[in-house]
């Protein structure tokens, strides 16, 4: 889908002009099974005993259920894309399939607090915080909403700016399938996982017309070097880093060459950090007030979860729509 001719950066081309609503009626009901699907599986195994539902090294009935209910979708989705071409990106704003995405990137900061801190290694808390227990026992369900409506979002399409984010989707479900399956959390594996998104946003944009690669490329590869790498050996040696830092910086230099908008490059750092501390302020908010009352923890926890992963989303549908008049430019 074109206008004249013409591309509007974060409005998404990949549609029929003359959507089938057969077609568009099929990818809703068949998204709200997947994603119901998938919900209702965590809940299940949250619900059951504990001695039921321990780490394994093996698949237990869980896993498979979403072997089984993720391999049946991922059929689906190849005949119906050839069938009727659109997923969802005929009713949903493009920001809200990448802002979902972003959340993901957002819940693994929190996450890895423990071992890595928040920013330059800084900032570590105890794995028995609150906040980070909170998230690493519910964060499936977020986590879930942004794989499965990315995988029903885009149409089956063979340019490399939709192969390799397909890629990425199937391994994240593949992600989903083993949760509390010991690979799951396998520090090296969610690491590959969350650098993937520097590798796919940054082919993705080189393909489109603009400077967007500017954003993508420069604005996950600071989230690697100022987060993400402080999980590795890397870390640990100082002139390593001296020279990975500075090898950084000579290539910002060469790829801002011609504009110097050295802001773009922060766009993504930036957003990512102000949702991680958004989270961590609504969740400790919410830790005080359970304690105030706690007669109401279950209803003021579920209302601060839901309140938080809605107005995180939808913030950043409305950042990554180009509404903030600094970064408006691309």
């Amino acid at each position: 889908m074109r206008k004249k001719g013409k591309y509007t950066p974060f409005a998404y081309p990949w549609r029929r002009i003359e959507p089938s609503q057969v077609g568009k009626t099929i990818a809703w009901l068949t998204y709200g099974v997947h994603q119901l699907g998938q919900w209702f599986i965590l809940a299940m195994v949250q619900l059951s005993k504990r001695k039921q539902t321990r780490w394994s090294d093996d698949y237990q009935w869980w896993n498979w259920q979403m072997v089984y209910l993720n391999v049946f979708m991922a059929v689906y989705k190849l005949v119906h894309g050839h069938i009727f071409y659109d997923g969802l990106a005929i009713d949903v704003a493009e920001g809200i399939a990448q802002g979902s995405v972003v959340l993901i990137l957002v819940f693994a900061i929190i996450i890895a607090i423990p071992y890595r801190g928040v920013v330059f290694g800084y900032g570590k808390r105890p794995a028995s915080d609150a906040v980070i227990q909170f998230v690493r026992k519910y964060h499936g369900y977020a986590m879930s909403f942004g794989t499965v409506l990315n995988f029903h979002y885009h149409p089956v399409e063979g340019t490399m700016g939709h192969t390799f984010g397909f890629i990425y989707q199937c391994m994240l479900i593949w992600q989903s399938t083993n949760f509390l399956h010991k690979s799951h959390r396998n520090k090296s594996w969610v690491l590959f996982l969350e650098t993937w998104v520097f590798i796919h946003g940054t082919l993705t944009a080189l393909i489109q017309p603009g400077i967007g690669w500017q954003i993508f490329s420069y604005g996950f590869m600071i989230m690697f070097l100022v987060n993400q790498i402080f999980q590795t050996k890397l870390s640990q040696n100082r002139l390593l880093m001296s020279v990975i830092y500075t090898a950084f910086f000579i290539w910002a230099y060469w790829g801002f060459r011609k504009d110097k908008a050295y802001y773009r490059a922060t766009f993504i750092p930036i957003s990512e950090y102000l949702c991680v501390y958004f989270a961590l302020g609504v969740g400790k908010l919410t830790e005080y007030a359970t304690k105030q009352i706690p007669s109401l923890k279950k209803p003021i926890v579920i209302t601060s979860a839901v309140g938080a992963t809605v107005a995180l989303t939808v913030g950043l549908a409305m950042t990554l729509a180009g509404n903030l008049t600094v970064y408006n430019d691309y």
